[in-house]
């Protein structure tokens, strides 16, 4: 193997732009939460034709949202198997009873049919579907089903900012969603994140719960329980900067993506619904046909200088999960196995994606 790789998985594309508008703040003597926040949360808002309330983490966005809509402990949570732990691990920390449900083996999503046989046979009071890698979700279908079987829908579009969902921006529909600006995301401010809601009254209250459950920084009267979920001016300033782009990132992503699947042999993608019109491409999955095969382009990869990686473990095999280990996700269990995901990001180069095609094709 390298000494180093050469090919990372992820990497943030970080200009003079984003350095002068963080200088900037240190200079102005803010640096934490203050006016540049307020326009970023404002310039999301108008991106997503929604209400958004930026936070310090994608985990933090999940928990405001939770608390916002009035989560107690032993409310019945649903999420999918496979996904990055926060999705589970932070209703399961405010003491939800988490269940999980498996996914379609050619998007990589939960689907509303998996939701609707466990939400029949469970009183769900939440159902948490994951946009994996950036696909969005089959957003009516959940729609519709909230409703039928009145459980509350909070989106985890994490991996999703601006992915679409017939032609609107996944964020900018009736439900509340969570994205995050952690690192490797399509837009960063490094750590980050923000909650995007219509409801006025659930906005007013992520708010709160944001700062401590005051209305107003500054003041020592809580009228709710909160806590610090607050971001900072400085990852606020590089934030504007970023979204500023992300038309461009995103079309780099694609560009990237179809190359990939063009030119790449012997290998299945993530399958993209018409539904889905736009597909950020923060993750790029690769499907093997078992997990011998995957294993032996893994380690060549690898030994190649290429940063590529499996996927999650599922949630039910997770070591901390004992309550989950007889929850019946084969789907999941086999995407694991048997998938990877290979580098994108917004600064990859030419030379560098070829690079990548053509050690794919050595196996």
């Amino acid at each position: 193997m390298p000494d180093q790789i050469k090919i990372p998985w992820s990497k943030p594309a970080i200009t003079n732009e984003e350095e002068e508008a963080m200088l900037s703040v240190i200079k102005s003597g803010w640096y934490t939460q203050g006016k540049k926040t307020r326009e970023f949360e404002t310039n999301l808002s108008e991106y997503l034709s929604s209400n958004v309330v930026v936070v310090n983490n994608g985990s933090s966005a999940i928990t405001c949202a939770l608390l916002a809509h009035g989560l107690k402990p032993g409310d019945k949570v649903l999420v999918p198997d496979f996904t990055f732990f926060a999705t589970l691990s932070v209703p399961k920390m405010l003491g939800a009873s988490v269940l999980v449900g498996d996914i379609d083996k050619s998007t990589l999503n939960m689907t509303p049919e998996t939701v609707e046989k466990i939400v029949k046979e469970n009183n769900i009071k939440f159902v948490i579907p994951v946009d994996v890698g950036g696909l969005s979700i089959d957003i009516d279908a959940y729609l519709e089903l909230s409703k039928r079987y009145n459980f509350i829908l909070i989106e985890d579009a994490a991996e999703a900012i601006g992915s679409e969902y017939k032609n609107k921006k996944n964020g900018s529909f009736e439900h509340t969603s969570i994205f995050s600006f952690h690192m490797a995301k399509t837009i960063t401010t490094i750590e980050g994140g923000c909650i995007s809601t219509k409801d006025e009254k659930l906005l007013k209250k992520i708010l709160q719960i944001r700062d401590q459950g005051r209305t107003a920084s500054g003041q020592y009267v809580h009228d709710i329980i909160g806590s610090n979920f607050r971001t900072t001016d400085l990852q606020s300033a590089m934030g504007i900067r970023q979204l500023e782009k992300i038309e461009n990132f995103i079309n780099k992503r694609n560009s990237i993506a179809e190359q990939y699947k063009n030119r790449i042999h012997g290998l299945q993608f993530q399958h993209i619904p018409n539904y889905a019109n736009i597909h950020s491409y923060m993750m790029f999955f690769a499907l093997s046909e078992d997990k011998e095969n995957r294993d032996r382009r893994l380690l060549s990869l690898r030994e190649n200088g290429i940063d590529a990686r499996t996927g999650w473990l599922p949630l039910h095999l997770q070591p901390s999960n004992p309550e989950l280990s007889k929850s019946n996700c084969p789907n999941a269990k086999e995407i694991y196995d048997n998938s990877f995901t290979l580098p994108i990001y917004n600064s990859m180069t030419k030379e560098e994606t070829k690079y990548v095609i053509e050690k794919c094709n050595l196996y």
